[in-house]
């Protein structure tokens, strides 16, 4: 049969994968980032005690009762919006929000430059010549 035809060639095994349950965590934020202008990112920890546990089956068939699901332009939240709540929810003064916009430019053009050279084959070049950078400074130490 074909079942069993595709199975010999997947392995010779189905894969199923369910679920019956579902926690929703409530993080906290942090400092994003990505080269945008007041980056927002959830943070490693989350209060456990607003942690929600459903039934997968209960929360599909509820969901949108309390809150529709939003689209792709509800989704996305203004730049001045996410600088209120880092600084309002996070504690962040503006200095570390323009501190960390700045380290995330040089990162993403570090990357550029890197994704640049690779393409061109120049990346064993600078390799190279970064670690004769560093053998030079090594040994200018030493003096």
């Amino acid at each position: 049969s074909d079942t069993s035809d595709h199975s010999k060639r997947n392995g010779g095994l189905r894969r199923n994968v369910s679920f019956s349950s579902l926690e929703i965590r409530s993080y906290n934020i942090t400092l994003g980032d990505a080269p945008t202008p007041n980056a927002i990112s959830l943070d490693w920890e989350y209060d456990p005690s607003a942690t929600e546990e459903h039934q997968v089956d209960h929360y599909e068939h509820h969901r949108n009762e309390n809150a529709p699901r939003r689209n792709k332009q509800e989704m996305i939240m203004p730049p001045l919006h996410r600088r209120d709540l880092l600084m309002s929810d996070a504690g962040f003064s503006m200095r570390d929000i323009q501190r960390a916009t700045y380290q995330a430019v040089l990162c993403a053009k570090q990357r550029e430059k890197t994704a640049k050279s690779v393409k061109l084959g120049l990346q064993p070049v600078e390799e190279v010549l970064e670690v004769l950078g560093k053998t030079k400074r090594r040994f200018s130490f030493g003096k």
